[in-house]
């Protein structure tokens, strides 16, 4: 495709990269799948060379990719139930990634772990370390969640339940341990928290 030049020319799948956040491959693989278009023209070919300023007519699925510029960016996303906490999506099914990409946020991820029967808030952000650091337990960042049982115990059981999970529970070889245990809502309902995610942690703890 026939560009103006203004300075030195660099190749296209560089300026995703660098714009998106994304590493080199997943760049190239996001061309090459014809995702990115140059002044209204989808480039297959990675290697095309672009100038520099060309970030400013560059769209991702549509989207302008200045929406990716380098600063960092954080968003709050309250996922519903039924939807799946993956990046992948072979079958374009019902993931926060398939929501993230359908809205042009190539190059970001979520902080947040919950089951896809589960409903909450997830951090949406292209910083790589914030995400890290609210995820990772070594930093023991606090989670709340609220508990919907079919039979809520009386207040005597809950407490006995909650005295028992501070201790830790021994489930699956994991070793599960809340926080804090308390009643709140009207009806009440249990809300514990926790610094880690295990899978189905919040679950295996009131099964």
């Amino acid at each position: 495709m026939a560009m103006s030049s203004h300075g030195a020319l660099t190749k296209l799948f560089a300026l995703v990269q660098q714009q998106a956040g994304l590493s080199r491959r997943k760049a190239q693989e996001l061309i090459a799948a014809g995702e990115v278009s140059v002044e209204g023209q989808i480039v297959r070919d990675p290697f095309s060379s672009v100038p520099p300023h060309a970030v400013s007519l560059l769209r991702v699925r549509g989207h302008p990719l200045s929406l990716h510029a380098a600063e960092h960016r954080v968003y709050r996303y309250h996922k519903p139930a039924g939807m799946l906490c993956s990046h992948d999506d072979p079958h374009e099914g019902n993931t926060v990634g398939r929501v993230l990409r359908a809205e042009g946020f190539i190059g970001y991820t979520w902080a947040g772990r919950l089951d896809q029967d589960a409903e909450g808030l997830l951090l949406i952000s292209n910083d790589g370390e914030l995400i890290h650091r609210l995820s990772h337990p070594r930093f023991e960042v606090v989670k709340t969640y609220h508990v919907r049982l079919r039979r809520t115990p009386n207040v005597a059981e809950l407490r006995r339940l909650f005295a028992e999970m501070r201790r830790g529970v021994h489930s699956e070889g994991d070793l599960l341990r809340i926080q804090t245990g308390t009643l709140a809502g009207t009806p009440p309902h249990p809300v514990v928290q926790l610094c880690e995610g295990k899978k189905r942690e919040v679950k295996r703890l009131f099964s």
